[in-house]
């Protein structure tokens, strides 16, 4: 029996899924069942099923497209709303013969809007190339490389404040982006507006197809994972050396493993469980900072855990 009883009144009022197994939304292909799940098309739906579990005091998870996302294998307790369909679209609005502005909801996926930008002549993105998951998901994480990161590209973003439903806009001087995250607390990303430079198209491709081709050669494209695992230490210390130095690549949990094509993937063989990975991590981590006194710290967050049913 859930512990919140008003599950069953949300289920109800919006004809949600319950016990929807996790795996089928996060890019690891692990994790337990959601207790609800929800999939609001629009932002008017979102924010209705937000308020009614506010009003019934069930606790809310808040998925994009699951890249960065790793589920315990118990599942997560409560709503569980996922983003991935809301979408409706990229407008461009030109606002001189250099700079374009892209609007989008967060549900798109950033590698339609990284086609669009090739298609068009829009140079600002062309690193994002070969990244999965939604915009909004990219934001939070700020997405990209060692070097650049999605937020350079951000001219402002609307955000729903979680606590009083409200929509605001924050404009980019008020955006604090670090290292794979934007500093955004208590506030879930609706829509997302970016400035880009006009280019010539080809320059653009070409740029974009450079990177592809590197991260192609350079990571494992073929197997479920979350991107990087752990966070680079330093600019000029990448995680991956580290691994690869202690001699961890292909060092394996079960079907957990650590990439043999690039140390700072753990890829999912087949079977793993979030189990296996977070046993392989606690590996990892200690085995680096047995060897070098340093602590991994994990670009890949843990969802809140299920309690166990009676």
């Amino acid at each position: 029996m859930t512990k919140y009883p008003g599950i069953k009144k949300i289920q109800k009022a919006f004809d949600l899924a319950a016990d929807v197994p996790m795996r089928q939304y996060t890019r690891f292909k692990v994790g337990g069942p959601a207790e609800l799940l929800a999939l609001p098309r629009t932002r008017q739906e979102l924010v209705a099923i937000l308020k009614t579990a506010k009003d019934e005091s069930v606790p809310v998870t808040i998925v994009g497209g699951g890249c960065n996302l790793l589920v315990p294998d118990q599942g997560i307790r409560g709503l569980v709303l996922v983003t991935t369909r809301l979408t409706s679209g990229i407008l461009a609005d030109k606002k001189t013969d250099q700079k374009t502005r892209l609007s989008m909801d967060a549900g798109e996926r950033l590698s339609t809007v990284c086609r669009y930008t090739v298609t068009h002549g829009l140079s600002g993105l062309e690193f994002c190339a070969g990244i999965p998951g939604t915009m909004g998901g990219a934001v939070m994480m700020n997405a990209g490389t060692a070097t650049q990161g999605i937020g350079s590209c951000i001219h402002c973003l609307e955000v729903l404040n979680l606590d009083t439903l409200m929509v605001t806009l924050l404009k980019k001087q008020h955006l604090v982006f670090t290292y794979r995250c934007l500093e955004l607390t208590n506030h879930l990303i609706l829509g997302i507006h970016l400035e880009l430079t006009s280019m010539n198209p080809d320059q653009v491709k070409n740029n974009f197809d450079a990177h592809l081709k590197h991260k192609q050669k350079t990571q494992p494209m073929d197997l479920p994972s979350a991107g990087c695992f752990f966070k680079n230490p330093r600019p000029n210390l990448p995680a991956g050396k580290l691994i690869e130095d202690a001699g961890l690549k292909g060092e394996a949990v079960r079907d957990a493993q650590v990439s043999p094509i690039h140390a700072n993937y753990i890829v999912n063989r087949g079977h793993a469980t979030c189990q296996d990975i977070l046993d392989l991590k606690a590996r990892i981590q200690k085995t680096v900072f047995t060897r070098y006194g340093i602590t991994l710290e994990t670009e890949v967050r843990l969802t809140g855990k299920r309690e166990k049913t009676r």
